[in-house]
């Protein structure tokens, strides 16, 4: 008899520690979770204020430069300006300057080739035509 009583205590006071210590690690998990959520969001934050303070450097620019006409028009290269800066800081520490060069050259390209497709599918799709004394480089094919 007292040995059934020793099982009927014991078996549910360590269902009961183990029950606590299972929350304890749940807790902590939460908490370490809860602080990493928190740690992306800052760094989202981060990046979004220095996109929007970019574009208000590269606008402030634009008030003293005139860019090529046959290059891309202003939001264009602000959009490319910040693809840069991003690939920046997604290589920190892995890439040499010269291969961000690279990279950043390859980029150009990429966007060149891709805005060729774009051209061809907005006037193969009669969307648009190509406007007059415009040539699309057969080298981007």
């Amino acid at each position: 008899m007292s040995q059934a009583f020793f099982f009927d205590r014991i078996i549910p006071t360590v269902a009961i520690v183990l029950g606590v210590a299972g929350i304890w690690r749940a807790e902590y998990l939460f908490k370490k979770l809860n602080d990493r959520a928190d740690a992306m969001t800052e760094e989202f934050l981060r990046q979004v204020i220095t996109v929007v303070t970019s574009y208000a450097s590269f606008t402030r620019a634009l008030q003293g430069v005139d860019l090529f006409p046959g290059e891309l028009p202003k939001d264009g290269a602000f959009a490319l300006l910040t693809t840069y800066h991003f690939q920046k800081l997604l290589h920190s520490g892995k890439f040499t300057p010269q291969q961000l060069a690279e990279l950043r050259q390859l980029t150009r390209e990429q966007v060149e080739k891709s805005a060729r497709q774009d051209a061809e599918l907005l006037i193969n799709s009669k969307l648009g035509k190509l406007k007059d004394g415009v040539e699309l480089n057969p080298e981007l094919k």
